[in-house]
């Protein structure tokens, strides 16, 4: 009983779940809004969300007796939320649904697995930043319509940041909501909390949406999110056998994509939150500090209902420097690890900027011309190096 109910298991579970739920909520909350998805609807992705991150977070955890905390994919939230798509919600709802099945057969397929390794990273990083930068100038933009908002929030991020990492997005979405309060003296909060309720769309198969959603949802959650996932666990002496675990987290997005789980992958840096030491002396136990995370997942999907009605009774000027603020620490890993790489550094920035430019081609989006422009001057590159010209 006192290892079920162990305080540092399920504090460490508490932060982590905290820690994650916080920083990007809001991005997912306004990837559905660009989605056009109704409050009812939005609500139903939280709950799915929750619920698949729970029931994932449980069940490996106890099965391999190791801590595997999954999470939404927060790049791949911000790649919704910054897109301009123009299909309904049951294409869309199709196009997760593939997001899933090719993470399912990257979990079963060794040489589609090896493909994906074999994108350069920093490519990667750079289409990541390109689709994430917009939205972090959005929070610097409200500067200039509502500056003192954006200066109380902006030092609590400061001072936040400084004292207690970890809380940095709690305190600014607190700080947020007092100073709404303030300015606009109306009740934001739930006067009652009720349960979220599912709320079902039937996919449609649509090409182009497929090609521009589908695909890029794929790519980066599977090379920002599950592969550094997997590194984490590795850096703490954690083995697992992570083509079950991609099986697994595909096969859930497959099955609650038509309620809104658009993805799940392995987390990284809220999972270290369980991984470390001050969890517990003994590392065969630490499973149950992303066990009892995976409950907190699942009790925030059931209350998703309060959640969106905070969220989306903020100010549009909250929002936007919520979402960019949480975002400043993707963007600067992504940009270090896009021009780390001297090799690599201009093949990087032409994905980059292909990205920015926000082009359509031939029905494709420039999320993934961006890849396919940086992979080919790559390539070209790396042929260069391997087979340089000699002078006669």
């Amino acid at each position: 009983m006192n290892k079920l109910f162990n305080v540092s298991h399920i504090t460490a579970g508490f932060t982590a779940v905290l820690v994650g739920y916080t920083s990007s909520v809001v991005i997912v909350i306004q990837a559905a809004t660009t989605l056009g998805a109704t409050p009812s609807q939005i609500e139903s992705w939280l709950l799915a969300l929750g619920v698949v991150m729970g029931i994932t977070s449980m069940t490996f955890s106890w099965f391999l007796k190791t801590p595997i905390l999954t999470a939404w994919s927060t790049p791949g939230a911000a790649i919704l939320a910054s897109g301009s798509y123009f299909y309904d919600l049951q294409s869309i709802i199709g196009a997760f649904m593939v997001s899933g099945l090719l993470i399912v057969l990257t979990g079963l397929i060794k040489p589609l697995n090896n493909l994906i390794k074999a994108v350069p990273a920093s490519l990667a990083s750079a289409m990541l930043a390109a689709i994430v930068l917009p939205i972090c100038l959005a929070a610097f933009g409200t500067l200039s319509s509502t500056p003192v908002l954006f200066v109380v929030m902006f030092l609590a991020y400061i001072i936040t940041k400084k004292l207690a990492p970890r809380y940095t997005m709690l305190v600014v979405l607190v700080v947020g909501v007092l100073a709404t309060l303030i300015s606009s003296q109306e009740a934001l909060l739930p006067s009652t909390f009720d349960m979220a309720q599912p709320d079902w769309i039937a996919p449609q198969w649509n090409i182009a949406a497929i090609i521009n959603i589908a695909l890029p949802l794929y790519l980066v959650t599977m090379l920002s999110q599950n592969l550094p996932g997997i590194a984490m666990l590795k850096s703490h002496n954690y083995d697992v056998p992570v083509s079950s675990i991609l099986l697994g987290t595909g096969l859930f997005n497959l099955l609650f994509a038509p309620l809104g789980a658009f993805s799940v992958n392995l987390a990284a840096i809220s999972a270290a939150i369980c991984m470390n030491k001050d969890v517990d002396s003994d590392r065969t136990q630490r499973y149950r500090a992303a066990m009892w995370a995976g409950v907190f997942y699942l009790l925030a999907g059931v209350f998703a209902t309060s959640v969106v009605a905070l969220f989306l009774s903020l100010p549009s000027e909250v929002s936007k420097i919520l979402a960019g603020f949480a975002l400043l620490g993707t963007l600067l890993m992504c940009l270090q690890s896009a021009f780390s790489i001297e090799g690599n550094q201009e093949s990087a920035l032409i994905t980059f900027l292909v990205t920015l430019s926000g082009i359509t081609l031939l029905g494709i989006s420039s999320t993934l011309w961006g890849l396919v422009f940086g992979f080919v001057y790559w390539r070209v590159m790396r042929i260069r190096e391997q087979h340089p010209q000699t002078k006669p």
